[in-house]
């Protein structure tokens, strides 16, 4: 069963890490990789504007994950440590995703989730490339056990941004993160998703 979204807001914040950050969430038979050129974990927040399961509808909702970067059998692959999403996004659960639901805010310039002590205020520059972030296709996730799902995306207009006033990202502490100075920004204003319910691997 396909799974397709449209999206719009997309931003990825990332920070620089240790290695042993990552080690300590890493579940066994992936490891740590680099990207980039460096350890890094991510606050990543999206508006789905609409979407389908199969041929059912999707309601709009928003959705923040946090992740960072490991390596399955030698293949890059995003972890997912965490995804909050909006009500209408719940239903996600029905098809094995790992949701929870948090009050989210996520509007062009802003992304707020008071619960989980994020806000992020930025601006959006000029043409950017998101580099070795926006190329993973490999997802993983805990949810009932390891699984994973592989994700498509659509094409991005992707800009560079900037931070307009102090970022907060607790979060992060308690999966044992230490960020590491001013995160990193890209923004795709729309862009779109496609994958399948997630698997468990093999």
């Amino acid at each position: 069963m396909r799974i397709h979204l449209d999206v719009e807001n997309l931003l990825l914040a990332t920070w620089e890490t240790s290695r042993e950050a990552v080690e300590r969430v890493a579940p066994p038979g992936t490891e740590p990789v680099e990207v980039g050129g460096r350890h890094a974990v991510s606050v990543v927040s999206f508006r789905v504007r609409r979407g389908r399961v199969g041929r059912l509808p999707v309601l709009p909702f928003s959705q923040l994950n946090i992740r960072t970067y490991v390596t399955w059998k030698n293949e890059p692959a995003v972890l997912f440590l965490a995804s909050r999403v909006t009500a209408a996004g719940l239903p996600g659960l029905l098809l094995g995703a790992p949701y929870r639901s948090a009050r989210l805010r996520v509007r062009p310039g802003q992304v707020r989730a008071p619960g989980l002590g994020v806000d992020i205020r930025y601006e959006a520059g000029g043409p950017a490339e998101p580099g070795e972030l926006g190329r993973h296709e490999l997802g993983i996730l805990e949810s009932g056990g390891l699984k994973a799902l592989r994700i498509q995306r659509g094409p991005a207009e992707w800009l560079s941004a900037s931070l307009t006033a102090p970022v907060a990202a607790h979060v992060l502490l308690g999966f044992g993160f230490d960020p590491r100075g001013e995160p990193e920004l890209v923004y795709a204003p729309r862009t779109s998703f496609e994958t399948e319910p997630a698997k468990k691997l093999a």
